[in-house]
């Protein structure tokens, strides 16, 4: 029977990675979105892109000929793994039939399969947030190849997009916290290889933005959105007017031609962001960060009210009705006939741009109401199963409630509530509640995280170092 155990593995994965690649089969092409032609002119163009990660672009530019196939799969397989890795530590010993099923129930539920069908780097950010738990709480019940891949994907989607890795930066922050708690949580996280692969994927970015336009720079993709969602909302209106005329200030010339929207500001050739040297102008960064910064410092209380807002509006945000929409943009089209004309003929064929395909119903029954009852459920789940004496077990909501309320805070704050942003990660709140009632019923495998009881506590509390 052990030779052909890895068979049936490989089948279930296979069969899985069909399923979750079925939207792009069915579309006849991969799921566009409008930010792709970004990535993609990354590496011929030589140059940093607002928001557009080079190491994601990279790939973009690799698989182009292959019409990144090759990417859906990787996304794909990235997200099985540590689903399954995770139903692992939950569950030891389970049928193989769980997986298939499970990531059947996660597709027919939220915007996974939309998001790994699509080549930007949404699909890696939950698969990064489960993966960085799984280093810190339970590193040690994998192999080392393992503890590897799951590392290399927290590294990869840190570098491949800033607003994953801010969320994951914050779990870091956690963990930390949790291991100078050890004694009195009765264990502890591994934080070392946590951190090593948070902080690598800024790491990652900077030798990517070096090979691809050999600049040595994060960039200052955080402060222009942010403004921008200021110029929507009114408050970059209010602060010019209130300082300017100011001598340092090139934007107090065009405060009475400020966008009605954060993309026109961000994006639009004739925005007074353009105007004023654009994002490539290091003083354009620094005069955009002390206008937010005088801004924060003059009216305190209306930031932390708008971030308080923010927050919550893109907590709830979660639909995925307008997922498979045509783009809006046709700078990505634009892009492939540049850059890769064999596959236009494909994109223009697919289902996607000549079809009206309206998923909003599926999307406002189910995808909403489920996400939102899982995500305000977690804290509530964390709470039940501390209290039932299994610590370590309650660590996965509450970490993924960190998760969801950072990314919340992130992308609402800085980039405005998007539904798209918050979707991303929403499904890892229905994943937790399905793994819960093993755990607080008390019927864990033999191995399980569900099996901590007052004297395994005990017994852990006093190996801590």
């Amino acid at each position: 029977m052990a030779p052909r155990a890895p068979t049936r593995h490989a089948v279930a994965y296979g069969i899985v990675i069909a399923l979750l690649c079925l939207p792009a089969l069915w579309n006849g092409f991969p799921l566009m979105f409008d930010d792709v032609g970004g990535y993609l002119e990354r590496w011929p163009a030589g140059s940093l892109g607002l928001g557009r990660s080079t190491v994601y672009g990279l790939m973009l530019w690799g698989t182009r000929s292959a019409a990144f196939v090759p990417v859906l799969v990787l996304q794909a397989l990235v997200t099985i793994f540590v689903v399954d890795r995770a139903i692992a530590v939950v569950v030891p010993a389970c049928p193989r039939w769980v997986l298939p099923v499970a990531v059947v129930a996660i597709a027919a539920t939220s915007g996974v399969a939309l998001y790994v069908c699509k080549p930007i780097p949404d699909a890696w950010a939950a698969p990064a947030v489960l993966a960085l738990y799984l280093v810190a709480w339970h590193g040690s019940s994998f192999a080392k190849w393992e503890r590897a891949v799951l590392a290399a994907i927290v590294v990869f989607a840190g570098a491949a997009h800033m607003a994953t890795f801010g969320v994951l930066a914050g779990l870091s922050v956690l963990c930390v916290l949790a291991w100078l708690a050890r004694r009195r949580l009765g264990f502890a996280p591994q934080i070392g290889a946590a951190i090593m692969a948070v902080w690598s994927g800024p790491i990652l970015l900077l030798v990517g933005n070096v090979v691809v336009a050999g600049q040595l720079t994060l960039g200052a993709d955080g402060e222009i959105f942010l403004f921008a969602s200021m110029v929507e909302d009114g408050m970059a209106a209010d602060v010019l007017a209130e300082e300017c005329p100011h001598a340092e200030w090139q934007l107090c010339r065009y405060r009475d031609a400020l966008p009605a929207y954060a993309e026109a500001f961000a994006f639009d050739a004739d925005s007074p962001l353009r105007k004023i040297g654009g994002t490539a102008d290091p003083r354009a960064g620094r005069e955009i960060a002390a206008i937010i910064a005088r801004s924060i410092a003059r009216h305190p209380l209306a930031w932390i009210k708008r971030a308080g807002a923010l927050t919550a509006v893109q907590f709830v945000d979660v639909g995925v009705g307008g997922a498979i929409e045509p783009l809006m943009s046709g700078h990505t089209r634009a892009m492939l006939v540049r850059y890769a004309p064999a596959l236009v003929r494909g994109f223009d064929a697919a289902r996607q741009q000549t079809d009206d395909i309206d998923v909003s119903a599926w999307s406002d029954w189910i995808v909403v109401p489920l996400s939102v009852a899982a995500s305000l459920a977690l804290p509530v789940l964390a709470v039940l199963t501390w209290r039932s004496g299994r610590r370590r077990a309650a660590m996965l909501p509450a970490f993924l409630c960190v998760a969801l309320v950072g990314n919340a805070a992130i992308c609402g704050v800085v980039a405005g509530p998007n539904d798209r942003y918050q979707a991303r990660l929403a499904w890892l709140a229905p994943l937790a509640i399905c793994l819960a009632p093993p755990r607080l019923l008390g019927r864990q495998g033999k191995g399980g995280v569900g099996a901590d009881g007052p004297a395994i506590e005990a017994s852990r509390a006093a190996r801590l170092v």
